[in-house]
């Protein structure tokens, strides 16, 4: 609830719009992304001087549709339908190196980066047997690997109701047993 229009109140933000969902929110200013080519095409654009003055924050909707450009776009290099069939598992290796690639470029470009999953609530069993829920992002294990490695803040976004029945949108930036989330600083609020 409320993850991209949360994402388009940082600072001077430009909104990597791999998927279609920001025309209701006022002043997104949104780049639609339909291939990782064009993700590409844009990450060059970014390293224009005037680009770098225009904007300091940079966010990714979604992902998890990110990532699977990615995908289509190492199967495409490499003639295959599926990243699967580049055998003994380097498709994936490839994808993930230019995953990988693509999104530190922006950090090192010195922009700010927010990086939006969708979320879903997944049973596990812990080590005693006993099974429990999580909520935790769709984007899959490998991707997600990868943006928590450059992640600051990983933060949950959901709608809170008060005592007088109005919601808003809180963002959680201390993980619970119930939902992942997490910061490297030692001070985040909750």
């Amino acid at each position: 609830l409320g993850k991209t229009t949360t994402a388009t109140k940082f600072p001077k933000h430009l909104l990597l719009a791999f998927e279609q969902g920001y025309n209701a929110i006022p002043g997104a200013l949104a780049q639609p992304i339909n291939s990782w080519g064009e993700f590409k095409k844009v990450l060059r654009q970014l390293k224009n001087d005037e680009v770098k003055q225009r904007f300091e924050t940079i966010i990714i909707d979604t992902a998890d549709i990110a990532y699977d450009y990615c995908e289509k776009y190492i199967c495409s290099n490499n003639g295959v339908d599926s990243i699967g069939d580049i055998g003994y598992g380097k498709g994936y290796t490839l994808a993930g190196h230019e995953f990988d690639s693509a999104l530190r470029s922006i950090v090192q470009m010195d922009y700010g980066l927010v990086i939006i999953s969708h979320a879903v609530d997944k049973t596990f069993t812990n080590e005693q047997g006993q099974e429990f829920n999580q909520i935790v992002p769709t984007l899959g294990n490998k991707p997600r690997n990868i943006v928590s490695r450059m992640c600051d803040i990983i933060g949950y976004s959901r709608g809170v109701t008060d005592q007088e029945g109005n919601t808003s949108t809180k963002l959680f930036m201390r993980g619970t047993p119930r939902y992942v989330a997490g910061s490297r600083f030692k001070y985040t609020p909750d």
